[in-house]
């Protein structure tokens, strides 16, 4: 009867820690601990939460650029184009159309923003911003329910278009407060919150200044006129 004989390494037994060894290229085997494979499990998974982190900052900057952009400049210039290039102050013969186009490059721009902010909602479990989604919903449907009444608006003789007039500024003007608004509130959870608000002011500055130019030199036009 023969025994076998298995060679007995006392300093594999020192490493109770090791769980399987790998075979190298030079066909030496080297161990790898738990610790090690830890270690590298938690690099890994640094890595990933780092990349995802970097991606959903790049996604916010995009969701606030574009709401800034579309909902927070392009509207609101429509709704200075609409009152002051139709016929006073200044009267342009190509006010409507180009009223339509801020308009619809306005809600282009704002519905894709507001599309990647509900990405963001979604896939962010730690951060939903309710009042900030629901608001842009709010804004999403009044923006299209004024862009269908573009397309179905009365014709200058029917009698309830005095009616429709009415109801589109009231729904415009209460649209870009609401706008105003929800950007300032998206703003307020950014982490640079301090230079976007700074950035969103200096547009509604630029807004400003030309509504309320216009709006003076409205006022002052007819007594030009009339004094000379």
């Amino acid at each position: 009867m023969s025994i076998l004989i298995f060679p007995f390494h006392s300093q594999a037994l020192a490493r109770n820690d090791e769980v399987f060894p790998e075979e190298t290229l030079g066909g030496n085997q080297e161990w790898h601990t738990v610790e090690n494979i830890n270690t590298e499990n938690g690099v890994a998974f640094a890595n990933l939460g780092s990349w995802k982190a970097h991606r959903g900052h790049h996604f916010r900057n995009a969701h606030g650029i574009l709401n800034i952009i579309g909902w927070g400049g392009l509207l609101p210039i429509g709704v200075i184009v609409a009152r002051n290039f139709r016929r006073v102050p200044l009267k342009c013969d190509e006010w409507y159309n180009l009223h339509v186009r801020c308009q619809t490059s306005g809600y282009i721009v704002g519905a894709i923003g507001w599309g990647v902010g509900l990405w963001l909602g979604s896939s962010s479990k730690q951060q939903t911003l309710r009042t900030h989604r629901n608001l842009g919903t709010i804004i999403f449907t009044f923006a299209t329910v004024q862009m269908l009444a573009i397309c179905l608006q009365p014709k200058r003789e029917d009698d309830h278009r005095r009616w429709w007039k009415i109801y589109h500024q009231v729904l415009g003007y209460a649209l870009i407060a609401m706008i105003i608004a929800n950007i300032f509130q998206g703003i307020q959870n950014e982490a640079h919150s301090e230079k976007w608000k700074w950035v969103y002011v200096g547009v509604l500055v630029a807004l400003g200044f030309v509504g309320i130019s216009l709006e003076i030199f409205r006022w002052v036009k007819p007594r030009i006129h009339i004094n000379f």
